[in-house]
């Protein structure tokens, strides 16, 4: 079979001029995270690449459909749906698609001095440099928004844009981000659905004894796999959920602070009010004048 590494029908390729990259980095913004190159390939059959020197740009590969497979660094890491992988700077690598299941795969090249605390956030290493984002239509949605700004001439402001957007598409990984372990994609899937089900109760007190029967560990174990998992205890992130919602009611609406109190399980207004300040530094009557965005009747 004929190998490439470009050139293919479909490709979309965007190299952005090396003296707009030189004028981007000169804004603060844009020397944290910066894309030079983007583009994609539609289940090409045959592509091929192989860079004895690495390029002077990390390499962010995210394959939508097929297979492939990446080397560099001594390791060899097969692609698939979901999959990103990110190849470092200066790395000699090659990849290339699947020859039964080529793959479909939109790809970054990126500069910037923040781009190592989005790996560290995104928990991307030179010994584990794949992670998985199963959420394939989020992945594209926030692809296209990066690529929509290399449309607009390369002005200062969409050069920001670039920057910024791919920012978004990084936080939309650690949103979307699931293990690539198959056991622990089981432990994520029980956490989201008492996730689901604190989502739906905000009307209700939930105890730590209920969510862990929804996820089917005992208290002790469901709470630590939460913590570890989302960073808070599941409590605190019940209690996080239902002030966020109190924070809209207040702006949103002139619905008495007892009503919405009630609506979220607290039938001790003094109690809810005590809560809401400790997350908010804002009593709720305060908030309200604050932030409100309907006019007083």
């Amino acid at each position: 079979m004929l190998r490439m590494s470009e050139g293919f029908p479909g490709q979309r390729l965007i190299v952005v001029p090396p003296a707009m990259v030189e004028t981007a980095l000169k804004n603060p913004i844009c020397a944290g995270l910066f894309p030079t190159h983007i583009g994609t390939f539609e289940s090409v059959k045959g592509h091929y690449v192989k860079r004895g020197g690495g390029t002077p740009e990390s390499i962010v590969i995210v394959c939508l459909a097929g297979e492939g497979v990446c080397r560099f660094n001594g390791g060899e890491w097969h692609m698939k749906p979901g999959h990103l992988i990110v190849i470092p700077a200066n790395c000699p690598h090659s990849y290339e698609a699947d020859h039964e299941n080529p793959w479909t795969i939109f790809w970054f090249h990126v500069r910037g001095n923040m781009f190592p605390y989005y790996l560290e956030e995104l928990q991307i290493s030179v010994q584990d440099p794949i992670i998985n984002i199963p959420n394939i239509s989020g992945l594209m949605d926030a692809f296209e928004d990066v690529y929509q700004h290399t449309e607009s001439g390369y002005t200062n402001t969409s050069l920001l844009c670039l920057s910024t957007s791919l920012g978004h598409f990084f936080g939309i990984c650690k949103l979307y981000q699931r293990s690539i372990k198959a056991s622990q994609q089981g432990v994520e899937k029980r956490i989201e659905k008492t996730v689901e089900v604190m989502k739906k109760s905000l009307h209700r007190l939930l105890t730590l004894d209920q969510l862990a029967e929804i996820a089917g560990w005992s208290p002790t174990h469901y709470a630590a796999l939460f913590k570890n998992k989302m960073n808070v205890p599941p409590l605190e992130f019940f209690t996080r959920l239902k002030m966020q919602s109190a924070c809209d009611k207040l702006k949103l609406t002139n619905e008495p602070i007892q009503n919405i109190a009630s609506s979220l399980g607290y039938n001790d207004a003094f109690y809810f009010s005590r809560l809401f300040k400790r997350h908010n530094e804002l009593s709720p009557k305060n908030y309200r004048k604050a932030f409100s965005l309907i006019n007083e009747q």
